[in-house]
């Protein structure tokens, strides 16, 4: 039987998307083997609470005054001004 150029292509295609496939797998194994995304969850968490500023997640400038009234930062009024500071920057674009 004679193979036709479009179908090497196919197997050719097959093949890579195979490939990728398998690669993305032993990725993802690793992943959840090392734990990897609970690792992250972890530092992100540690960062927050340690340097709970807005500065830390990179919606305020260097150069940025934030008002202080006084009194101490709540978790509301923290979540109100990361939501803001995110609709600014996304504004933009």
């Amino acid at each position: 039987m004679a193979v036709t150029l479009r179908g090497r292509l196919a197997t050719s295609q097959f093949g890579a998307m195979e490939a990728k496939s398998n690669r993305e797998l032993q990725a993802r194994n690793y992943l959840e083997k090392h734990r990897i995304m609970e690792l992250l969850t972890y530092l992100t968490s540690a960062l927050l609470f340690s340097r709970p500023a807005l500065k830390t997640l990179g919606l305020c400038t260097a150069d940025e005054v934030l008002k202080d009234d006084g009194h101490g930062i709540t978790c509301e009024k923290f979540m109100l001004e990361v939501n803001k500071k995110t609709q600014e920057i996304w504004s933009a674009f």
